[in-house]
């Protein structure tokens, strides 16, 4: 747990890279959504070869890239398959049968093995213990898939652009939400207890993660950009009301009929010299403006 904790910090500034290129590419889908419209139906290998040119030639000028929010996840991938095979080894480094891994010696080893966390050993797996250590195990693993359904869900029915849950990718992605719990609960009854551990507080993190990057950086046209925006307007009366000054209503309101008015004047003073361009005309001896023949 104390892992992940120095792990998601030390990846923090990824992270952030990352939330501003996913808002880069959310920023792109009607372009790309054009591009992908403009080469519907169009098989030949130099149409592939001008969508795909299009296509990088917009990420380039934005300065956006489909795989930057990879980095963090990917980078995560050797230290979790590092713990797996440390702490399935650790049982043989004690006993002897196999040689130590790095500073871990059998001194080490069997100092870990003897620590508990609940009433487990790290390297404890569900098949190899009791009734009781199984429900914690189960506990665990569902904890952990509580927590990612609901950071899916999250990033599907609260930041995801509106127009965007009408395309076909999105029912996939619906069914998605139900697909990685399953194999978290496969997965999960094999692996040694220390790796749940790390997954369980790796998911919780990107849990508040998700719930804070909703807050703070909505998708532009999803729920929570909606909901974000009408907070800052209530909040933005609220605070003229406590000065005495009028709403947001109020001012546009005020400012719409100021501008109709203007409006009206412009059209006045523009009828009134008509008229007088028309009677110094007339005065002239010359026809006025409304009867003046057309020229061609």
């Amino acid at each position: 747990m104390a892992l992940v904790l120095c792990l998601r910090l030390c990846l923090l500034p990824l992270t952030i890279r990352q939330l501003r290129a996913m808002r880069r590419m959310q920023a792109l889908q009607p372009e790309l959504r054009r591009i992908g419209n403009a080469y519907r139906g169009r098989t030949d290998a130099a149409s592939r070869e001008a969508m795909q040119r299009e296509t990088m030639a917009l990420y380039r000028r934005h300065r956006a890239s489909p795989f930057g929010s990879c980095l963090p996840t990917l980078l995560q991938g050797p230290i979790l398959c590092s713990l797996y095979y440390l702490l399935q080894a650790l049982p043989s480094i004690v006993d002897g049968s196999r040689e130590p891994i790095g500073p871990i010696d059998a001194s080490v080893a069997s100092h870990i093995e003897r620590s508990r966390f609940i009433n487990l050993r790290l390297s404890d797996t569900f098949g190899t213990v009791g009734p009781d250590a199984r429900a914690t195990v189960i506990a665990t693993i569902t904890v952990m898939c509580l927590a990612l359904i609901a950071t899916q869900w999250l990033q599907l029915h609260r930041n995801t652009a509106q127009e965007a849950m009408t395309a076909p990718q999105f029912r996939v992605q619906r069914i998605v939400v139900f697909v990685f719990p399953a194999l978290y609960v496969a997965s999960g009854l094999t692996l040694p207890f220390g790796v749940l551990l790390y997954w369980v507080s790796n998911n919780c993190w990107t849990l508040g993660q998700t719930i804070w990057q909703i807050r703070m950086f909505p998708t532009p046209g999803s729920i929570a950009s909606e909901r974000r925006d009408r907070k800052r307007h209530d909040r933005e009366n609220r605070r003229r009301a406590a000065q005495g000054r009028p709403s947001l209503e109020q001012e546009a309101a005020e400012q719409a009929r100021m501008a109709a008015d203007a409006r009206r004047e412009r059209e006045h003073r523009r009828a009134n010299g008509r008229k007088r361009t028309a009677g110094r005309r007339g005065r002239r001896g010359k026809p006025g403006l409304e009867r003046s023949p057309k020229r061609g």
